[in-house]
């Protein structure tokens, strides 16, 4: 089985085996004693190899973070996107259409607790590339929440009004405080809990009213 942190089926990756180790140890890491104060040695300790291992990989601890986060990103989306075509391929009623991608993106992040530290957390304390990757991550969520909005407002136009982009980074910026006070509690494992607070949010943006 997989995790957030492993790079499957990467042709580009030599020995993706121990790049995954590397890759989860510094999850693990930072988890336990933040990014800043994680080094080469401790990640190495952690993953099982030699910091020789870990330097043939990544050129530092900077650019380790920014792939974890990257690929991990890349799993939780494709993760939302199945959600969100078994969703509309069902037939589900479109207020739980937006519950089943909400729902998907906090179960993906429960399934790998350090990982939701990291990129909740410990992101924002790495530099200026890691802040700009955030800003990015952020944006593609934002842009899978607008094509679900739109795609709502077209085939329900009854009941679901066209909501300006601006509106929907202001409700993903709220449903990251959710997932932020979950984490810092140690309860990222439970993230799927506020499934129905989050989808609330979006569906109250959504519906139209008379």
């Amino acid at each position: 089985m997989h995790t957030l942190a492993d790079p499957p089926q990467d042709p580009d990756v030599d020995d993706g085996h121990r790049r995954g180790r590397v890759l989860r140890a510094l999850a693990s890491c930072m988890a336990e004693k933040g990014y800043q104060a994680t080094t080469i040695a401790d990640i190495a300790r952690a993953g099982r190899v030699s910091k020789t291992v870990v330097y043939a990989h990544f050129r530092d601890k900077e650019e380790c973070l920014l792939e974890l986060y990257s690929r991990a990103t890349d799993q939780v989306l494709g993760t939302v996107g199945e959600a969100r075509e078994e969703a509309r391929a069902a037939g589900l009623p479109w207020r739980e259409r937006v519950r089943a991608v909400i729902g998907a993106y906090l179960a993906a992040l429960a399934a790998g607790p350090a990982m939701a530290w990291a990129a909740v957390v410990e992101v924002q304390a790495a530099g200026r590339s890691a802040l700009a990757l955030r800003r990015d991550v952020i944006d593609r969520y934002v842009d899978l929440l607008t094509e679900v909005a739109e795609d709502l407002a077209a085939r329900h136009s009854d009941e679901v009004r066209p909501v300006p982009r601006p509106l929907l980074i202001a409700a993903v910026g709220g449903i990251n405080e959710l997932i932020l006070a979950r984490v810092e509690r140690g309860e990222a494992d439970r993230l799927a809990e506020d499934t129905d607070v989050a989808a609330a949010v979006v569906v109250g943006l959504l519906e139209r009213r008379c």
